[in-house]
């Protein structure tokens, strides 16, 4: 059967299943997971203790809390009012590219389109006066030369 541990540099064996070692796994973060969840729980069960004790006292700290609720939900909404103000405006400037972009694009494009029909034309003159006659000049020169060395030939 073959071993699929690999050694270490202590000449041990390492497990490919550390799950299943010998060695104990490390215990400690459940451990203070453990102590920080039994203080917590601690904490706020005298916290609720002292507060069902003295009502005078929760009724103030309750009136402080809505304050404090009050102000918070007012700062989100003033926030939220400035993000769609900023959304808006950024809308509008996209909105005034696009059309600065459609005014100085269209009159190069149309100059573009303008150039490339120049050339275009430009390219059939040249074609149809220039090139056409030479190539069958050269084609009528090369059919001449073809039938005169057949018609010469030495054997």
């Amino acid at each position: 059967m073959a071993d699929n541990t690999t050694p270490t540099q202590d000449g041990d064996q390492a497990n490919p299943r550390p799950e299943l070692s010998a060695k104990p796994a490390d215990k400690r973060p459940i451990i203070f997971g453990i102590i920080a969840a039994v203080i917590i729980i601690l904490l706020f069960g005298g916290l609720g203790y002292l507060l069902f004790i003295y009502p005078a006292a929760t009724a103030i700290i309750r009136d402080i809390f809505i304050i404090f609720l009050g102000l918070g939900a007012f700062v989100i909404i003033l926030l939220l009012i400035a993000l769609v103000t900023i959304a808006a405006y950024l809308v509008l400037k996209v909105n005034d590219l696009v059309k600065l972009l459609d005014r100085e694009i269209k009159p190069v494009l149309l100059k573009l389109q303008n150039t490339a029909g120049t050339v275009q034309g430009t390219t059939n003159f040249i074609s149809e006066h220039a090139v056409k006659p030479v190539i069958s000049t050269a084609s009528t020169f090369a059919a001449a030369q073809s039938v005169v060395r057949t018609l010469f030939r030495r054997d």
